[in-house]
């Protein structure tokens, strides 16, 4: 996620009947993709399409416009064609989407922002022997033993090992930590725990709420009365903004930190002035190297807001995606694409470059500390880079 105050939330209006969702049933094998002369690819993208994150469907659309715009929408001539399906951010939709887009053959599916979504898609994904592409943070998009799932982006495992360390460095010995109880938010909050314990620092108190909770002072009152000199808040967006909004209501004055959904517009909206000083560990920002820089411009010029870590880990899966079908050729099965994403290798790209280890996950993981600034977020800290 990103700087300056573009307000995510307001593409939870986008319209799902604008986005043109395509439906059927059962699922597949091989994927074919390209039968006859000018025949099209069929890549799959399941995204929320509607729903409180709809914004992430808006964001795939946007990175895979860029994506083509860049590096071509079709392969030897067969054209590239999006079959998408809505997942709601809910695991039980998005495992019905991805059936259904199954069914249509793909050669190639990329995997929605929500972990807990491609955690349910995983295993069909797998049986059916075609590959998922994903930006997810969860670490255990990784460890489930499958040989068909690639991350283009920095998992929390790699990032809050890092970013643990760095607060514990800063000399915070009582840290409080508060969580939702999403796949995320738990992987996220332990990864961070096993960062700070690594360093020798224990929390003082760790707290969880449900993500649909609206009041979260009671956690808030937990961390106070523990008397932390930190706090590291969990949660997506939204949730992430009204955590923090409370926290500062409630005269928690203590430094708080936060994941990468702390660094872009929607929390900043949420936030407001309570945003001030938060530090973040992120993948992604303008200001960590020129050609972060040109590729935020370019984004901001195209598509009238700036680009954040969820925007630019989807464009760099879509990037991938297209280099993989390069790669294998237009004729190629599901099983082909899956060899070519193994042994893929892509430089220039916002993040630096990408390539996979063994168990799919980014071999050389770019890992940042941001901080909030007069509503504007600040590089702090490059703490690993490709």
């Amino acid at each position: 996620m990103k700087q300056h105050g573009f307000p995510r939330a307001a593409f939870a209006v986008v319209s799902v009947a604008a986005l043109a969702l395509t439906a059927a049933c059962g699922s597949s094998g091989s994927g074919g993709g390209s039968g006859g002369s000018g025949s099209p690819i069929v890549v799959g993208v399941v995204q929320p399409y509607s729903g409180a994150e709809a914004y992430y469907g808006k964001y795939e659309n946007d990175a895979w416009k860029m994506a083509e715009k860049n590096y071509g929408s079709s392969i030897d001539g067969h054209p590239i064609k999006l079959v998408k399906g809505d997942s709601k951010c809910d695991p039980a939709t998005a495992v019905s989407a991805v059936r259904r887009i199954l069914a249509q053959q793909p050669t190639v599916i990329n995997a929605p922002d929500c972990s807990g979504d491609t955690l349910a898609m995983l295993p069909i994904t797998t049986a059916a022997k075609v590959p998922l592409v994903s930006e997810n943070l969860a670490p255990d998009i990784t460890t489930k033993g499958s040989h068909y799932v690639w991350r283009a982006q920095a998992s929390d495992a790699a990032t809050n090992k890092l970013f643990g360390k760095y607060i514990a460095g800063l000399g915070h010995q009582h840290i409080g930590v508060i969580n939702d109880t999403t796949s995320y938010g738990v992987a996220n909050s332990q990864t961070l725990v096993d960062g700070l314990s690594a360093a020798g620092v224990s929390p003082a108190v760790k707290t969880t709420y449900d993500i649909s909770a609206t009041d979260y002072s009671g956690q808030i009152l937990k961390l106070k009365q523990a008397s932390v000199d930190a706090a590291y808040m969990e949660g997506y967006d939204l949730q992430e903004g009204n955590l923090v909004k409370q926290a500062r209501s409630l005269g928690m004055n203590a430094p708080i930190y936060g994941p990468t959904t702390a660094s872009d517009g929607t929390f900043l909206k949420a936030a407001g002035s309570a945003a001030e000083g938060v530090t973040f560990a992120t993948s992604f920002l303008p200001d960590w190297s020129p050609s972060a820089k040109s590729f935020a411009k370019k984004w901001q010029d195209e598509f009238g807001y700036p680009p954040n870590m969820d925007s630019v880990g989807m464009y760099q899966v879509a990037v991938v995606t297209i280099k993989a079908l390069q790669k294998a050729g237009a004729g190629a099965s599901a099983d082909q694409v899956n060899s070519a994403l193994k042994s893929l290798q892509v430089s220039g790209l916002p993040e630096g470059s990408v390539s996979f280890t063994a168990t799919g996950d980014l071999a050389h993981p770019l890992v940042l500390v941001g901080q909030w600034h007069n509503k504007t977020t600040k590089l702090v800290k490059v703490l690993a880079k490709p």
